[in-house]
């Protein structure tokens, strides 16, 4: 079975990467000869959705597929053919980063069918997960209201592939040296505490979802094999 794990995050080794990885490993304990291709966005230069309409023509060359050709062209439609999705954002002004979002409009918007309800015509529903990392705290996240925010990719995910799994990383380190960097509205002690007690936790959570994103592509694809839980 393939997953693709899709890292909206500029780094590639950094808090959303961590998760990420711990989420494969979720999934590799339930299916040990399961596949990733990660996808790093920033890799790619492409832009959002250019409202040219060609997914949505009957009849035309790309109805039911981006119609705009560049360096994720072919990406778009391998995803659409797997068996599992991870995204991987990091939270910038409260809300997706610009490059994971022109992704995912992208990828979602031409499976999106224009009924008089929303319907998808994908080629394969497959279960998707969210994992979010963010500076914030958790009371801070709730009070900007962040699960409203981050809910639109999410609510056509639903739509067009299946009902996603979410889960929030909080109050992640930034900076590996507090002092390098003009931060002082941030304790580099309290910090480094949370990444040293907090986040191997986090990435246990992370770990559990990428089980049940296993779990839940077995159901979609009854022709894998369950192997017993090595975790």
């Amino acid at each position: 079975m393939m997953f693709y794990v899709l890292n909206g995050s500029p780094r590639k080794n950094h808090n959303t990467a961590k998760i990420l990885n711990s989420a494969m490993e979720g999934i590799r304990s339930v299916l040990p000869d399961a596949e990733f291709k990660w996808i790093h966005v920033y890799d790619y230069s492409y832009s959002g959705c250019v409202s040219c309409y060609g997914c949505k023509r009957i009849g035309g060359t790309y109805y039911g597929r981006c119609a705009k050709r560049d360096s994720i062209s072919g990406l778009l439609e391998e995803i659409s053919q797997g068996d599992g999705l991870l995204i991987g954002s990091p939270v910038f002004f409260h809300d997706l980063p610009g490059q994971l979002r022109a992704f995912l409009e992208r990828l979602l918007y031409p499976y999106l069918v224009y009924g008089q309800v929303y319907t998808s015509i994908a080629l394969k529903r497959f279960p998707v997960a969210f994992f979010y990392t963010m500076n914030a705290t958790e009371e801070k996240m709730k009070q900007m209201l962040y699960p409203v925010k981050l809910s639109a990719m999410e609510e056509y995910a639903e739509i067009v592939f299946s009902r996603p799994e979410i889960f929030y990383c909080y109050d992640t380190c930034q900076f590996d040296n507090y002092k390098l960097y003009k931060a002082d509205r941030f304790s580099e002690k309290e910090k480094l505490h949370i990444r040293r007690e907090q986040f191997p936790k986090d990435c246990l959570k992370a770990a559990a979802i990428g089980k049940e994103i296993a779990r839940k592509a077995i159901c979609q694809n009854p022709t894998a094999s369950e192997s017993p839980d090595r975790t």
